[in-house]
């Protein structure tokens, strides 16, 4: 059962990340642009901070398919 969660963990996040990253132009118009990732990302940091936000969610979701993510208590 414990790796049928991981999987299933691994799938759902995997997937967010993978949507974060192609469809980061239609976040930005929904939720708007972040001054900080403009300013310290350059033009288009917003769309930087969404990819990255998209990649660090698919390597969370990678720790937590290895066991590498234990904090969470799964």
């Amino acid at each position: 059962m414990l790796v049928f969660k991981r999987i299933l963990i691994f799938i759902i996040l995997f997937v967010v990340g993978v949507l974060l990253i192609k469809y980061r132009e239609q976040i930005a118009k929904i939720v708007g642009k972040n001054d900080l990732a403009e300013k310290y990302l350059g033009a288009g940091g917003t769309y930087n901070l969404w990819v990255i936000i998209g990649i660090i969610t698919t390597i969370a979701g990678a720790m937590v398919l290895l066991g590498k993510c234990t904090n969470l208590g799964i």
